[in-house]
């Protein structure tokens, strides 16, 4: 009885600790179960119709990626998870590439302060393609930021969009007054 209620004060302890951090980045931090997170082969398709500018050229987007199946298979190799919502006025498609690096950056800080607590499985998405180069090292050649770089959740088949209204987050598309940018936490 005592390590259960050491490991759900632990919880409540990180929780603490990531909302903090987020809350700098100006961002909420949802807490999820791992079966909450939806993966469907179509949200990968998407990557394809319309076709995104990274399909193909980024070696962390599809079609480089593992197919959705080894996806939804490892999701079960985690234990909990943390939805990174960052909230901001609509903005022009030329400022949206600044928010996404913004989202990267503060899901590789929780990233990081969960694998000094412990939790050596933890892994940080965010939404859009890699931003760190402008072009991809060619395949073959490593990357050039091997410890920034994050696949997108939704090039590797996650419904994030379905995820966050699961959790009461309203997600327009397309977006009128109120952007969301979507990070995932995975321990």
């Amino acid at each position: 009885m005592l390590q259960v209620w050491r490991k759900q004060e632990e919880r409540r302890n990180l929780f603490r600790i990531l909302s903090t951090k987020a809350k700098e980045y100006g961002m909420d931090l949802v807490p999820l179960k791992i079966k909450e997170i939806p993966v469907h082969e179509g949200v990968r398709l998407k990557c394809l119709v319309p076709q995104c500018e990274y399909y193909g050229a980024c070696r962390i987007c599809p079609p480089n990626l593992p197919p959705v199946t080894e996806i939804r298979a490892a999701l079960k190799y985690f234990s909990q998870g943390y939805l990174a919502v960052l909230k901001c006025p609509a903005v022009k498609r030329e400022e949206v590439d600044k928010i996404e690096m913004v989202l990267l950056e503060a899901v590789g800080q929780m990233e990081k302060i969960c694998w000094t607590m412990g939790y050596y499985r933890a892994m940080g998405l965010a939404v859009g393609g890699c931003k760190l180069c402008t072009s991809c090292a060619p395949l073959g050649e490593p990357c050039r930021h091997p410890y920034r770089a994050r696949p997108s959740p939704e090039g590797l088949g996650v419904d994030l969009t379905l995820l966050a209204r699961k959790k009461n987050i309203l997600i327009k598309w397309p977006p009128e007054k109120e952007m969301i940018f979507l990070g995932l936490l995975l321990l």
